[in-house]
């Protein structure tokens, strides 16, 4: 918990600080609960044994019972504290990590990224884990270390001594091991990074033949990440022997200055044997700390990590909530680059478009089309230059509140687990409106032919163990989606890449729809077929604009052009009807 001291989750931790203080004060009495056992064995020495009295015995007994029960229900409620503090904070700050995890985090490599959500876990699970009582617990072993001393200054001399040098050890045993545990932590996030890429495409890789080599290469991440967990166990090994010897020689040596001092009639059998139990309380919390220091080390990872994720969304200051856009776009000359990279891909593209118009934009594979798209939509932001919406920098708006406004189709299609209802809602909460704009949604993409055969209709499960749809289906349920509500500005990624003839001409349907009612469409394409439907077509090249106009003109100049590269991306050998656009 002393990690969490200096950074930002103290914050969120202040409300919690009533609850901590009952749990410090609950540990001062456990801590003299310890002695229990101890004071016990003095008075059946010194009192018991010594007057042979049986009802002074019973007399104890009770005594030590009740307070034994006494001693087990604090602890049991400190435990129960510290569980509802851990699912509280975890229910307090889950969803804004959740929420600031996919949006831009800039500040977090991809590795760091990927951790985060595990690390929700392990910090609540440290906090609820018998590791944070021991803590407390080590708080107050200074007091059992002075009535040692009250016991006998040897036997006070000793506790302490024994006491500093697992602590002593402990300290150095994480700090020699720090940079070794860091890189297999890494190490590891990265071989499970890797194993969920390749889960993701596993039937494409295994048809391959490709499937030997990326065990290969996962096993091999996993063995890097094994060797730096070993190069770690054998730099603490001679320490890890160290503190090993002297937990077993706790008792002997205790037993060995108790001896000493009854020989030498300073104290009596009594304080002899209740040394060595005072001993072991003293010892316990800070052998189990010492041994749970990569658990702790851990947990102030996972707290660091979260924590910045926690300073980057702080510093987004909320937007001014501006009203639905209902003017043109404007371009002028951006430029971006990728996430968490330093190579420009878009440079000095500028263009505008009025309201109800559709813009074709085309080119090249790898000439910037879709890194556009994510631009003009606010995915990428924009190193220099702007993109204006109804007299708006998109950078000015709430993401969300903007979102609303936009429909966008990705490349690469994903449904998440749910109903196909809830995809095309954007998980909206499901009520009679919701239900309305989801028909509706259904309408405008043509997309009734898919809904009529799943075997729930629009209440069909997606995901793993649900109804899986083609990538055609997806592609039109993703223009659902990206329809749903009524959008005003609609960015189409290669919509029809994965449809055949009847898909395409619904997409044509569903564009023509939007353009009468007043939205801005820019379609990403390779098929020329696609443009009869745009009003202008951009032509990027490397990143830039080759062309731009009415469509008319555009085409015109293109096609007495001959190109070093044709735009397609298709795999099959296209026919007449779909023909290719010179970039």
């Amino acid at each position: 918990m002393s990690r969490l001291q200096n950074i930002y989750l103290r914050h969120e931790l202040r409300e919690f600080m009533p609850a901590f203080l009952s749990l410090l004060f609950f540990s001062l009495f456990i801590t003299l609960l310890f002695l229990v056992p101890t004071i016990y064995l003095l008075q059946l020495h010194d009192r018991v044994i010594a007057s042979r009295n049986f009802a002074t015995l019973i007399s104890l007994t009770v005594i030590v019972v009740f307070l034994c029960i006494v001693w087990s229900m604090l602890e049991r409620n400190r435990e129960t504290i510290l569980t509802r503090i851990a699912y509280a904070l975890d229910q307090k700050i889950a969803p804004r990590v959740f929420d600031a995890l996919n949006r831009q985090t800039d500040n977090l490599p991809a590795a760091a990224r990927s951790l985060i959500v595990q690390d929700l876990g392990t910090l609540r699970d440290f906090l609820s884990g018998g590791l944070v009582p021991h803590l407390f617990d080590l708080i107050w072993v200074p007091l059992i270390v002075a009535i040692a001393f009250m016991f006998h200054f040897w036997i006070g001399v000793a506790i302490l001594v024994m006491t500093a040098t697992v602590a002593v050890l402990a300290v150095v045993n994480q700090l020699i091991a720090r940079e070794e545990i860091k890189r297999a932590m890494m190490q590891s996030a990265l071989s499970a990074e890797f194993a969920r890429a390749v889960m993701r495409s596993a039937e494409v890789f295994r048809s391959m033949g490709m499937l030997p080599r990326l065990v290969a290469r996962w096993s091999g991440q996993r063995d890097e990440a094994m060797g730096w967990m070993e190069a770690a166990a054998r730099r603490t090994a001679p320490i890890a022997l160290a503190m090993r010897i002297l937990r077993h020689l706790y008792m002997p040596l205790m037993m060995c200055v108790g001896v000493m001092l009854v020989l030498a009639s300073e104290v009596g059998a009594g304080i002899m044997f209740a040394s060595t139990i005072l001993a072991m309380r003293t010892l316990h919390p800070v052998d189990a700390i010492a041994h749970g220091w990569r658990a702790i080390w851990g947990a102030s990872v996972s707290a660091r990590r979260i924590d910045e994720l926690l300073r980057e969304a702080a510093r987004r200051t909320p937007r001014v909530q501006l009203p639905a856009p209902a003017g043109a776009l404007v371009v002028s000359r951006i430029a971006a680059t990728p996430l968490g990279r330093d190579n420009i891909v878009i440079s000095d593209v500028s263009f505008s478009v009025d309201v109800g118009s559709v813009v074709g934009v085309v080119g090249a594979s790898g000439a910037g089309k879709s890194s556009l798209g994510r631009v003009l939509i606010g995915a990428w932001p924009v190193l220099r230059g702007s993109v204006v919406l109804d007299g708006h920098d998109i950078a000015h708006w709430d993401q969300d509140a903007l979102g609303r406004h936009v429909g966008y189709v990705p490349q690469d299609v994903d449904m998440l687990p749910g109903t196909i209802a809830e995809n095309i809602a954007r998980f909206e909460e499901a009520g009679p409106e919701t239900d309305a704009k989801v028909i509706d949604a259904v309408k405008l993409a043509g997309i009734q032919d898919i809904i009529s055969k799943l075997p729930n209709g629009l209440n069909t499960k997606l995901g793993p163990d649900g109804h899986m749809l083609s990538s055609g289906q997806r592609q039109r349920v993703a223009l659902a989606r990206a329809v749903y509500g009524d959008p005003r500005y609609l960015v189409l990624d290669e919509p029809n890449s994965n449809l055949d003839a009847m898909g395409e001409q619904g997409l044509a349907d569903t564009i023509k729809a939007l353009k009468a009612r007043g939205a801005i469409v820019i379609l990403v394409t390779h098929r020329m077929n696609m443009l009869t439907h745009c009003d202008f077509v951009l032509v990027m090249n490397n990143g830039t604009v080759h062309a731009f106009g009415q469509r008319e003109q555009v085409v015109n100049r293109l096609a007495g052009y001959q190109p070093p590269k044709q735009i397609t991306d298709r795999k099959d050998a296209p026919d007449a009807s779909d023909k290719t656009i010179a970039a």
